[in-house]
């Protein structure tokens, strides 16, 4: 709507305009677009859908919008009836025109909604990992994700795909970065609470590549492997994770420091050299999201203890700098930096640190 008043202003609508390039909605297709509107409302919910049939249910799933296939999907699963062997009906019938790729995208909504319930389409999911539409490869491994232990098979398809990286086909990443949640995300991930009996390998290389997603939330579900590996297994990736740290992602910078400072903590764990300057380097004082990043980013840097002594010039100049930018003195207070600094200067060096490339 902002945008529709922001162009008419500059005469820019083309709906509007004599001679328009656009090609004209008849009133049946105009009247199609109103009716699938139809059937939600704020107060009500899916009011229209509960007096649809399955079968009309089944048929929503192939409308071409989202939000239609995605009501459908929540009406349809709530019902006694299982809708899985008409869905992997719908999953396995392929076809090339739009309808079928929307009938086949909105059966994997519904799988999802089903959950474990959708066991039996493992599978056709499985193989629908494998389709030409980008799409509905995503939606496949979220139905997946979401049906949980019973598709754990599916789950070297699924790191190996994320692993792999479609350049010219994908050049944003989104099949990496949609797989980052599918697998990662601590709460829905299909691995996100526990990585018992998951190949290392393969598990390695899709973190890996997952790390170098330009998404900066996607790269933060990998956070979920650093919590679930023991300090021995998580070795091997520690030049990823140190390249993590010091790149950040370009996109969804919202997100993008959780990966960062878990990063730095497990540098820290493993007295990396070439994290303790990055303690200090990540607060940036200037950027976005200080408050939330700071923290981590000393206790991390406590964590090298006196090792750190190179770090504590650096930190009264942190702390002048905070005082520069209007810290209050509570706030300042809160940070405990005197006793950082004091901690850090009466600590002995301790175990010797150990440089990225002879970690192990």
């Amino acid at each position: 709507a902002y945008l529709l008043g922001f162009e008419q202003a500059l005469a820019n609508i083309r709906i509007a305009r004599k001679g328009s390039a656009g090609t004209p909605v008849d009133a049946a297709t105009a009247l199609a677009l109103i009716d699938d509107g139809r059937g939600w409302s704020a107060r009500l919910g899916l009011v229209g859908y509960e007096q649809m049939s399955e079968l009309r249910l089944l048929e929503a799933l192939g409308n071409w919008s989202p939000v239609v296939r995605e009501r459908a999907a929540t009406e349809l699963v709530r019902r006694k009836d299982d809708p899985t062997a008409q869905l992997v009906r719908m999953l396995e019938g392929g076809g090339e025109t739009p309808r079928d790729l929307d009938a086949r995208i909105g059966a994997c909504q519904a799988l999802a909604q089903l959950g474990k319930r959708a066991a039996a389409a493992v599978p056709a999911l499985r193989e629908t990992l494998r389709a030409d539409d980008l799409w509905l490869r995503i939606k496949a491994a979220d139905a997946l994700a979401a049906i949980g232990d019973a598709a754990m098979p599916a789950l070297p398809d699924m790191l190996a795909m994320l692993a792999e990286r479609d350049v010219a086909g994908d050049p944003r990443g989104m099949q990496q970065r949609y797989l980052c949640f599918a697998l990662f995300d601590r709460r829905e991930g299909l691995i996100g609470r526990s990585l018992e009996g998951v190949d290392r390998e393969a598990l390695f290389a899709a973190v890996r590549a997952g790390l170098h997603n330009q998404d900066g939330r996607a790269r933060g579900t990998i956070g979920s492997v650093y919590r679930n590996l023991s300090r021995a297994e998580i070795a091997p990736l520690l030049p990823a994770i140190h390249a993590a740290v010091v790149e950040p992602a370009p996109s969804g910078i919202m997100f993008a420091d959780g990966i960062r400072t878990s990063g730095l903590e497990i540098l820290a764990q493993h007295r990396i050299a070439e994290g303790l300057p990055l303690c200090i380097d990540l607060i940036e004082p200037g950027r976005w999201g200080l408050d939330g990043r700071i923290g981590r980013c000393l206790a991390a840097l406590k964590v090298y203890g006196g090792a750190a002594k190179s770090e504590v010039p650096r930190l009264r100049a942190l702390e002048r700098e905070l005082v520069e930018r209007g810290w209050k003195d509570k706030k300042l207070a809160d940070l405990k930096l005197g006793e950082l600094m004091a901690f850090i200067e009466s600590e002995p060096v301790g175990e010797p640190l150990v440089a990225l490339g002879d970690a192990r």
